[in-house]
């Protein structure tokens, strides 16, 4: 049996973080030994060679909220996590990540998860494991029906009956090392179907992003080339490259709200993007709306 990490086009794992895998003798992705499967939707289906081979493939995963796929897990985990580069170059192309069906917390109807599913069925991934940390169990089954079994059980929306100036979003230390993934937080609530923001809002990330922005040279290079709000990254030619599609999240957020992050652990890192960062610890009080669990449950706006 060969236990692959999927790290799609993120960096190597660390030997800490590869400790709790020391027992399986797990590979890292290398999205650059991978083989053909199908074109899906006009997408070049490429996996990890060690996946291409086996005679079955189970994804292992967790269930979050997702940008695109509305939820994370199931087939993605082999399309996404052991895909190509040219693979998932043209699955996050701008045109793709900025259709208006593409939704957080939606599964039907997405056609980038229509696309994931479908690229992950080609590498002939046939059994999901879904931990739901969120409730506390897992989940096991087809993968397609296992994601929304998963988002049904996760209830992801929050009725917040006010609209607030500012939100502090609590990122987990897992998700803390870096802004491209801290951010996330910040556009899954942007984004979400009915966010209880006001127009002008603060969305403070409480992030320690050690990493600075990230290891992600196509993210990077994007916010780099322009000042914030970004708008050159939403027209013309898109940006390319590793994890250039959450700059455009990040475009698309500064048209409506201003990005921060506090207890940051160099803030230099993140001024040289443009970004507002302090070591000072994340605001809290009556003003703001605390977040404690944006890649699970986020806030939405109701009727009083």
């Amino acid at each position: 049996m060969e236990v692959v990490v999927g790290l799609g086009l993120h960096r190597p794992m660390t030997r800490a973080e590869r400790a709790p895998l020391k027992p399986w003798s797990a590979v890292q992705h290398d999205p650059d030994d991978c083989v053909a499967t199908a074109v899906v939707d006009g997408i070049p289906g490429e996996v990890n060679r060690l996946v291409a081979s086996a005679d079955a493939v189970v994804s292992v995963g967790v269930a979050e909220l997702h940008q695109y796929a509305g939820v994370s897990g199931g087939h993605k985990g082999v399309a996404v996590g052991c895909g190509s580069r040219a693979t998932l170059a043209a699955l996050h192309h701008r045109d793709r990540v900025l259709d208006p069906h593409v939704r957080i917390g939606q599964v039907d109807g997405n056609p980038f998860r229509a696309a994931v599913d479908g690229l992950g069925a080609a590498a002939g991934c046939s059994l999901a494991l879904l931990w739901v940390p969120s409730v506390g169990v897992w989940l096991a089954g087809e993968p397609g029906a296992v994601v929304r079994a998963a988002i049904k059980r996760m209830a992801p929306w929050v009725p917040e009956p006010r609209t607030w100036p500012g939100a502090v979003l609590r990122v987990p230390p897992a998700k803390a090392s870096s802004l491209y993934q801290a951010s996330r937080a910040a556009t899954y609530l942007a984004m979400s179907p009915d966010p209880p923001l006001e127009h002008g809002a603060r969305l403070v990330l409480d992030a320690a992003c050690p990493e600075g922005l990230g290891s992600e040279a196509g993210f990077v290079a994007a916010l780099r080339s322009c000042p914030p709000p970004w708008k050159s990254l939403l027209v013309g030619t898109p940006p390319a490259g590793a994890g250039s599609q959450r700059a455009i999240m990040l475009a698309l957020l500064a048209r409506h709200y201003r990005l921060e992050v506090a207890g940051c652990d160099d803030p230099s890192l993140l001024h040289a993007a443009g970004i507002p960062a302090t070591r000072a610890p994340a605001p809290r009080g009556p003003d703001w709306l605390d977040v404690p669990a944006p890649f699970s449950r986020l806030p939405q706006r109701v009727s009083a």
